[in-house]
């Protein structure tokens, strides 16, 4: 193909996800110094041009109606905007996130824009690459249907995780696919790490909260708050001081209300708050935590991507898979080990030593509405009492993740005919 001189990246962007437009901007980076432009494709374009500096389009058509009868001609101007969107362009990308994760999906949203991208890409030739993505086999029939399609349809698709890999072939899609891990841990470690030794003496735990409820389910997000205060309390007691940290915009109401809630109780609590609202921000607040408790995957992304080891009280499978790729009892329940690779697995990760057996309910991922509080405080008393193995292992396998990703960035500019242009000489 000839050089792509304008390249469209595609993801729910805008919305105060931090994850997402972490992804996004990981993306972007692709085009660094090659003189190719972007074109983000996103659901608020207006906000992504403000925050990213790039050219954006919304993923449907900006005027189009959506209401009664003329809903369906707003259906068919959001093909018609999508198809001159791809024509516009010389590929399509999409980085990361967990756009093919379908729970909670309707079929004629995001999974319905994903089917149509693909058909467009593939009838004008454009190529389109799923770099890193989230996958879940876990929806409802249509969502399946056009999950499969544009999986199948796409030239390339990596995977962040092997859990992802199997949900492929459990879409009925065959093909090969790599894993390849989450494309935000591309970037390097920005915060200041503890001190030595303060581990046991003056401890630092993060805690990751999220608004579990959304807009509407006010019980579901007044039980989750009810732990997430209870949890912040128990580490409290342990002896840590407690930095709360969000994962989206929508996050900082439920993360000020536990702080309030446990500072009412006691005014002199260790127990701070973060209101970043950055994958960036989130791991520069970080800095000199010691560990980090969150449900948001894309907190956990940041922990370890700083070194941080991370205990996930999560909703989903992708929480565990990151969990079990950076805890040193592994999903073998080994010390001081990481998975060994398996045939999707990325290069260069650290291979699994002989150690001391670990029981398999020691791993460090929880589900968020069942999490034992005591469980998980003993895991970060785990961490605290052998701080100094636990950071160094989760620094080798982000060193070795980062580097996975970066090689992948490698592959795709040479396949897109692109290159980083050196600087000219003085």
């Amino acid at each position: 193909m000839r050089p792509a001189r304008r390249v469209a990246f595609f993801g729910e962007t805008g919305t105060g996800n931090f994850g997402n437009e972490a992804s996004l901007a990981a993306g972007l980076r692709l085009l660094d110094g090659t003189g190719a432009r972007a074109l983000a494709v996103a659901q608020l374009p207006e906000v992504v041009e403000a925050a990213h500096g790039v050219e954006a389009v919304g993923i449907r058509h900006p005027s189009a109606p959506r209401r009664g009868i003329k809903g369906l001609l707003g259906r068919a101007a959001d093909v018609v905007h999508l198809g001159r969107t791809v024509r516009s362009v010389d590929a399509v990308v999409v980085p990361g996130t967990g756009i093919f994760e379908g729970q909670g999906q309707r079929p004629r949203g995001i999974p319905f824009s994903l089917f149509c991208l693909a058909a467009w890409s593939r009838l004008l030739r454009r190529p389109l690459l799923l770099l890193s993505v989230g996958v879940d086999d876990e929806a409802s029939p249509g969502v399946r249907r056009f999950f499969a399609r544009a999986l199948a349809w796409a030239d390339v698709v990596t995977v962040r995780d092997e859990g992802s890999a199997r949900a492929v072939a459990g879409l009925g899609v065959r093909r090969e696919v790599a894993v390849v891990p989450d494309v935000v841990l591309r970037r390097a470690p920005t915060a200041t790490p503890p001190a030595p030794g303060t581990a046991r003496t003056h401890p630092i735990v993060g805690v990751g909260v999220m608004d579990w409820g959304g807009a509407e389910r006010d019980a579901d997000r007044e039980r989750y708050t009810g732990r997430s205060v209870g949890l912040v309390r128990a580490l409290l007691a342990a002896g840590a001081g407690v930095r709360v940290v969000a994962g989206e915009d929508l996050d900082l109401r439920v993360a000020r209300e536990v702080v309030r809630r446990v500072r009412e109780a006691d005014p002199g609590a260790a127990v701070e708050l973060s209101e970043a609202r950055t994958v960036d921000d989130v791991a520069q607040a970080l800095g000199g935590c010691h560990a980090l408790v969150a449900a948001r995957y894309h907190n956990l992304v940041a922990a370890v991507s700083e070194g941080v080891p991370v205990v996930a009280t999560g909703y989903g499978p992708k929480q565990a898979a990151l969990v079990a790729a950076y805890s040193p009892y592994g999903r073998h329940g080994r010390h001081a080990s990481h998975r060994p690779p398996g045939p999707h697995g990325p290069p260069g990760r650290p291979p699994e030593p002989e150690g001391r057996v670990h029981d398999t309910s020691h791993r460090r991922a929880h589900d968020r509405d069942s999490y034992d509080t005591a469980t998980v405080v003993a895991q970060v008393r785990e961490i605290l009492a052998d701080h100094s193995a636990e950071a160094a292992h989760v620094r080798a396998v982000a060193d070795a993740d980062r580097a996975a990703v970066r090689a992948q960035e490698d592959r795709v500019r040479h396949l897109l005919g692109i290159h980083v242009r050196e600087p000219a000489a003085p």
